[in-house]
């Protein structure tokens, strides 16, 4: 109350020479702030405000710095299709630990952005990404530094967990510092970054791809050169000043917004703020659950509804499965070259940044729904020819022409195989085999090698 009074007394004392000095809102507002119950109108009113005068560069600063934990994000993910390939090779891996190795970094993510929402409520968004940009680079230096695929497990865990808690923090920080009329366009950047980090995590996987032995150490901790230059860089930028004002730090909060806004007013956007919260603070507090509450009004239902399916369906389509193997689907398509292969991959990739870019320069021209639409047949489409090329694979796969008896005391499923199609879809299983100009002749399917993969366990 004294802070409002203050601010009352300033206003009356300087309205006579107000001439040079610019509200955040015009003069044929000054009922909005009579009225100033409505967190709505003060924010449509500072919207119009902000578009009239210039955004400082320190948002943008702070936007990027921020998204780099989207960078991190998509090149954790991205970075593991062409690794595989050499890791598979060096480390002797089995089909079951490049499983592991994919998916515990999904898993952990999964519970640590779980915990990131809890998280950035209580300690600030600042200390979270501060957290996972250190917890990005640990877990690089302990991938580059592995000797071991248990060591490579604990260090791709450990970057999952970074991944939970920065895309729990990253987009809510960025919505909050950015001014009104940029929120949306500064919060894109984040999932730019997202797929950008995948197209370049794939364009290193191709050039270390030449290095042969232990280029895999370089894929993986590359990445704790962003990660370091995120931690140092939030040492010096600042909390997010809805936090502070939920948090009671009012001043501070100010302070920040002052500095974020440059030479622009910011009592209304404050305002609008504090009224936001405390309306969201008065809804917590009603009756029963929110979620349930949010379930039986049929507007916000319908929309939960929308929301939550288009994350579903995005995931069940199996874009993540394409990103994390498209290497190794490759190679399964007959690409036997890893360098070939892992190019091909960054092709992907790269095809998968660009029409991020054109999504976003579509978004507002075409609409939220129509674009969705498009892309949803795009993807229907691609992932019928993507089935059609396996089941064709599946049709003329070479048939087997030697059936080698076990050994003695040696009892193997692999000779049961009569085409080349099902022994490689078996783990345990390998195919033998002589080329004679572009036909497969003297073909066998035989167990792996337990001790390396790319061995036979006997026979040829």
């Amino acid at each position: 109350m004294g802070e409002k009074r203050r601010r009352q007394a300033d206003g009356s004392a300087s309205s006579g020479a107000a001439a040079g000095e610019r509200s955040l809102i015009a003069a044929e507002s000054c009922s909005s702030l009579n009225s100033a119950a409505s967190g709505g109108e003060l924010e449509r009113a500072a919207r119009r405000q902000f578009q009239q005068d210039e955004t400082p560069g320190f948002v943008y600063v702070v936007s990027v710095f921020s998204a780099l934990g989207g960078f991190l994000f998509g090149y954790d993910t991205g970075v593991v299709s062409g690794a595989l390939l050499l890791l598979k090779r060096e480390l002797n891996l089995d089909a079951l630990w490049q499983e592991l190795l994919v998916s515990g970094t999904v898993g952990a993510a999964a519970l640590s952005a779980l915990a990131g929402g809890v998280l950035n409520g209580l300690c600030g968004r600042r200390p979270c990404i501060l957290l996972a940009s250190g917890l990005f680079t640990a877990g690089s230096g302990v991938l580059a530094a592995a000797r071991d695929k248990e060591t490579l497990l604990a260090g791709r865990v450990v970057v999952g967990l970074g991944i939970g808690v920065a895309s729990m923090t990253v987009p809510v920080y960025i919505a909050e510092v950015a001014p009104p009329h940029l929120r949306g366009r500064l919060v894109t950047i984040n999932t730019l970054f997202i797929t950008g980090g995948q197209f370049f995590a794939s364009v290193v996987d191709g050039i270390f791809s030449y290095l042969g032995k232990d280029g895999w150490r370089y894929m993986l901790g590359l990445s704790a050169v962003p990660a370091v230059i995120q931690f140092l860089g939030f040492l010096f930028l600042p909390e997010s000043p809805r936090w502070l004002i939920q948090k009671g730090q009012t001043q501070r909060a100010r302070r920040i917004l002052s500095q974020m806004r440059g030479n622009q007013a910011i009592d209304e956007e404050y305002d609008s703020i504090k009224n936001n919260i405390e309306e969201e603070e008065k809804e917590v507090g009603a009756a029963g659950p929110v979620i349930c509450r949010m379930l039986t009004y049929p507007p916000t239902r319908r929309a939960l509804i929308v929301g939550c399916g288009l994350q579903m369906f995005q995931q069940l389509s199996g874009i993540n499965t394409v990103m994390y193997y498209s290497a190794t689907i490759l190679q399964m398509s007959g690409v036997e070259d890893d360098r070939l292969a892992i190019w091909l991959a960054a092709l992907t990739a790269f095809i998968n940044f660009i029409f991020t870019l054109v999504g976003v320069w579509l978004v507002e021209r075409m609409g939220r729904r129509k674009l969705t639409l498009g892309s949803l047949t795009g993807t229907a489409v691609a992932l019928i020819i993507l089935a059609s090329g396996f089941l064709l694979s599946a049709q003329v796969s070479p048939r087997i022409t030697l059936n080698s008896p076990d050994p003695p005391h040696q009892n193997s499923t692999c000779t049961k195989y009569s085409y080349c199609n099902g022994c490689m879809l078996d783990p345990d299983c390998g195919l033998c085999y002589k080329l004679n100009k572009s036909s497969v002749v003297e073909s066998s399917c035989i167990p792996v090698d337990k001790d390396s993969t790319m061995k036979a366990a006997w026979g040829r």
